[in-house]
């Protein structure tokens, strides 16, 4: 393996480049790597399985923790659910739960984000002010037809609400709520299903074997990125802030283990 004949480098966001998007500090040893795979010309992205926030919001925290790129680099779950309805049924009608920012990429993708029946996709986002209205509204369309989309697989995640720093149950958590109510089961768009490395990649005009996907979590970066081919590189972060994802049969073993990201810089 030798990185200095790759292209594209992937990085996850939560835990790897900064703490979270809520506690959006840089990591010193991921900095220091941003700036010298630039220096270097190389090309950036970033892959979230964050899904509710927008690209946007996103790119926001990363720019407000000095981390240089520009909003297009930003690929979000929310954002690849949305491609994923777009590709299937242009112009359909959603229900998006999420806290505003998983909209915000339905629209932009040219989807009739709704309120009112009838819809044709339901989408879940992790939504910490959700309510039973919304939630009994989910399982009525799913019921009359609506497919079930779970943006990203996290059952739960840390983060701050409303002042209040805590665990809050992700939206796996929620979509399992409808699916027992329905009897269907939800599509889940995020890492680690290959298709969303590799569509990413693709957009970026690459292949994926000219790509680097690093990340935190073995279930979601690394098996991801090891299904889709590309070469994937685990930075050992804090334990407990590791988010919870199924890999189901999936290859967790990176290709690569560093445990300070500017590890890298001698090998590009």
């Amino acid at each position: 393996m030798n990185l200095q004949d790759k292209k594209l480098w992937i990085f996850d966001v939560d835990n790897t480049l900064i703490i979270d998007v809520e506690h959006p500090t840089p990591f010193e040893d991921a900095m220091m790597l941003w700036n010298a795979l630039m220096k270097k010309g190389y090309e950036l992205a970033v892959l979230t399985n964050v899904g509710r926030l927008s690209s946007r919001q996103v790119n926001n925290a990363l720019s407000q923790a000095g981390f240089n790129i520009s909003p297009e680099r930003v690929f979000t779950a929310s954002a690849a659910a949305a491609a994923y309805i777009q590709n299937r049924s242009p112009g359909a009608r959603c229900f998006v739960i999420g806290e505003g920012g998983a909209q915000e990429d339905f629209v932009t993708r040219g989807l009739d984000v709704s309120n009112n029946p009838p819809i044709d996709f339901v989408a879940v986002g992790a939504d910490r002010g959700m309510t039973f209205e919304e939630l009994n509204f989910a399982v009525k369309m799913v019921k009359a037809g609506a497919s079930l989309i779970c943006i990203s697989g996290s059952r739960d995640y840390l983060g701050v609400y409303l002042g209040n720093e805590d665990t809050f149950i992700g939206e796996r958590s929620i979509v399992v709520a409808i699916e027992h109510a329905t009897g269907v089961e939800a599509i889940v768009i995020g890492k680690p299903l290959p298709e969303i490395l590799i569509e990413t990649v693709k957009a970026l005009g690459h292949e994926v074997s000219d790509a680097v996907m690093i990340g935190d979590n073995p279930q979601s970066d690394i098996a991801g990125g090891n299904a889709a081919g590309m070469t994937t590189v685990l930075i050992t972060r804090n334990p407990d802030d590791i988010v919870s994802f199924e890999a189901g049969e999936l290859d967790t073993t990176p290709d690569l283990t560093v445990d300070a990201l500017d590890e890298l810089i001698s090998k590009i």
